[in-house]
């Protein structure tokens, strides 16, 4: 009997702390009288929902020639899953994020150069748009997405 109240217990004492960690994770709202070092860990468990956006973002290269941008496909120097390549270009440990993309542009274009594309100028751009249930890019139009310049690199 007492080994039952026991379990009953501590299953209510893990739900109670992950309904805490929960209600941090999407109000950021603390339950009063709880302290955090027991919440932590089941803090960690929501890490799906701690950083979650309703848009999706991408990095795009583009080359100028010809009077005109041409969209560069990074993939052939981003070996990577989409969402492998998305944090990879975010650079979130650099403190100058702009010349670390400038350094990119600029070896980015020499690349290019090697493959037989030359251009003039290189520029980095953000492009946001609202997430879609039918796939990443289903949102992707040129009304509902937004484009930020990051930089731009010139021969």
């Amino acid at each position: 009997m007492i080994l039952r109240i026991f379990r009953q217990a501590l299953l209510l004492g893990y739900i109670f702390l992950t309904i805490c960690a929960l209600s941090y994770t999407l109000g950021r709202k603390q339950v009063p009288g709880v302290k955090w070092p027991f919440v932590t860990h089941f803090y960690a468990m929501m890490a799906p929902f701690q950083n979650y956006t309703t848009s999706n973002a991408e990095l795009v290269a583009e080359g100028y020639r010809n009077r005109t941008w041409e969209r560069i496909d990074l993939t052939n120097y981003l070996p990577h899953s989409r969402g492998e390549i998305a944090i990879r270009t975010r650079m979130s440990s650099f403190n100058d994020k702009k010349s670390i993309y400038t350094a990119m542009a600029e070896k980015l274009q020499t690349m290019e150069a090697a493959n037989g594309r030359v251009y003039s100028s290189i520029r980095i751009v953000w492009e946001k748009w609202p997430k879609s249930q039918y796939g990443f890019y289903e949102g992707h139009t040129p009304d509902d997405t937004t484009r930020s310049n990051v930089t731009q690199f010139n021969l």
